[in-house]
C-alpha cells in the first residue's frame, strides 16, 4: 500500500503584509471616528451655550427692556457654559433682536426688527474664524488635511403669548387690615363704628390693598410687548369667574367694584378657586389654545371648605398650567401655598404689606414666561 503526501505551500508572513497595509487605513478610520464623535459633542454643547445665553438675555429683557443689559447677561451665561474645554464668548453682534409670530403650522417665524418692540431675542452660537474664541481644534489633528474645524449653533427665546388666570381671595378676612388678626368680632379697625358685612370693603383692608395690586399687575402686563388676556376669578365659599379672559383691563378693575362696594363674609375654598381658574384658561370666553396658561393664587389665610388646594393644582398642573401663588398677612398658610407653586412649576411669594404685595405682583407681571422658539 503506498500513500501521497500532499505538498504544502509554505505562506509563513503573509499577515504581516495583511497588518502592514490595514494598520494605516484602521488607524486613519479610528482618528476620524474619534473627530467626528468630539465634533458631535463640541456641536451639542454649542447648542446647550447658545440656549442658555437666549434664555438669560430674553428674561433680562423682559424685565428690563434694556438691550444692554439683556446682551451682558446673555454672554455671562454663554461663558458658564463650555464648548470644547471653554466657556462661549459672545460678541454683540452675536445678539438679534426682533420679533416672533406663531403661523398655522404651530412652528415660530422670526424677523429681525426694532429693539423697542421687539419680543424675541436671537443668540448666533459661533466657533469660526470671525468668533471671538476661533475655531475648534480637531483631537486628531491633521487627519484628511485639517486640524480644526467651524460650527454655529442659533437659539430664539420668545416671549409667548401668556393666557392669565387672576384667582382672589375674597373671604371674610380679607375685610381685616394686614397688621391685624382677622378675627370676628371685632369689626376691622378701620371700619366705621356701624359697619357689618356687605357694607363697603373698610378703608385700609387687604382686599382694598389686593385691588391696588391687580391694578399695578395690569399696568405691568399693558407695557409688554407680547399680548396678554387676563381672566378673573374669585372665591370664598364657593369660586366664581368674574371675567372671561380679555385684554380691556379696565373691564377686569370694573368687575372687582361690586366686591369693593358690598363686602360680604365667607370661608376660604382656595382649590376651588384654582379649579375656577384653570377652567376660565381651558373653556372660557377668549381662551387660545397656543397660549401659554398661568395661574396666580392669592389668599390671606387658610384653605377650610371645598377641594384641596394641592389636589387642584395637580389636576392643573397635569394640563399644563403654571401656578404662581401669594399668601398675604401672616395668617396665611406658607407652607401649603409652598406646596401649591412647586406642584404648578411656579414660584410662592409671600406679602407681610401692601407694598410687598405690589412688589409680587409685579414680579410675577414681569417674568411672565418666554420659550425657547428655535
Amino acid at each position: 500500500m503506498t500513500t501521497q503526501r500532499v505538498r504544502t505551500t509554505k505562506r509563513h508572513g503573509a499577515i504581516i503584509v495583511l497588518m502592514v497595509v490595514l494598520l494605516p487605513v484602521t488607524i486613519v478610520l479610528a482618528a476620524f471616528a474619534i473627530n467626528l464623535a468630539c465634533m458631535e459633542l463640541n456641536r451639542t454643547e454649542l447648542i446647550v451655550a447658545a440656549d442658555a445665553a437666549a434664555r438669560a438675555a430674553g428674561r433680562k429683557y423682559t424685565l428690563t427692556r434694556d438691550a444692554v443689559q439683556a446682551k451682558s447677561t446673555g454672554k455671562q451665561f454663554a461663558e458658564f457654559n463650555q464648548v470644547a474645554g471653554n466657556g462661549l464668548t459672545l460678541s454683540d453682534s452675536d445678539f438679534v433682536f426682533g420679533n416672533s409670530a406663531r403661523s398655522g403650522t404651530g412652528r415660530y417665524n422670526f424677523v429681525a426688527g426694532a429693539i423697542g418692540s421687539a419680543n424675541s431675542i436671537q443668540v448666533q452660537g459661533r466657533r469660526s474664524s470671525s468668533a471671538p474664541d476661533g475655531p475648534i481644534a480637531l483631537l486628531m489633528p491633521n487627519i484628511l488635511g485639517t486640524n480644526s474645524f467651524e460650527t454655529m449653533q442659533s437659539s430664539i427665546s420668545t416671549m409667548v403669548d401668556v393666557d392669565v388666570a387672576l384667582v382672589l381671595d375674597r373671604s371674610g378676612s380679607m375685610a381685616y387690615a394686614a397688621s391685624e388678626a382677622a378675627v370676628y368680632p371685632p369689626n376691622p379697625y378701620s371700619a366705621p363704628l356701624d359697619w357689618e358685612f356687605c357694607d363697603p370693603a373698610p378703608p385700609d383692608s387687604r382686599w382694598r390693598d389686593l385691588v391696588v395690586a391687580v391694578q399695578l399687575f395690569l399696568n405691568e402686563v399693558a407695557s409688554s410687548p407680547t399680548s396678554e388676556r387676563v381672566a378673573i376669578s374669585t372665591y370664598s365659599d364657593s369660586a366664581v369667574t368674574d371675567h372671561d379672559l380679555t385684554e380691556d383691563y379696565a373691564s377686569l378693575l370694573a368687575c372687582l367694584q361690586p366686591y369693593t362696594d358690598g363686602f360680604c363674609a365667607g370661608g376660604t375654598n382656595i382649590g376651588g378657586g384654582i379649579i375656577e381658574g384653570a377652567a376660565a384658561l381651558s373653556f372660557g370666553t377668549g381662551a387660545r389654545s397656543g397660549a401659554v396658561k398661568v395661574i396666580i393664587v392669592m389668599t390671606d389665610g387658610i384653605h377650610n371648605i371645598g377641594t384641596s388646594p394641592t389636589s387642584a393644582a395637580n389636576s392643573v398642573a397635569d394640563d399644563g398650567a403654571m401656578i404662581f401663588t401669594i399668601t398675604f398677612a401672616n395668617e396665611a398658610d406658607q407652607s401649603r401655598m409652598e406646596r401649591v407653586a412647586e406642584i404648578g412649576g411656579g414660584k410662592h411669594f409671600h406679602a407681610v404689606t401692601a407694598a410687598d404685595l405690589n412688589a409680587a405682583f409685579l414680579e410675577i407681571a414681569k417674568t411672565l414666561p418666554t420659550l425657547l422658539t428655535k
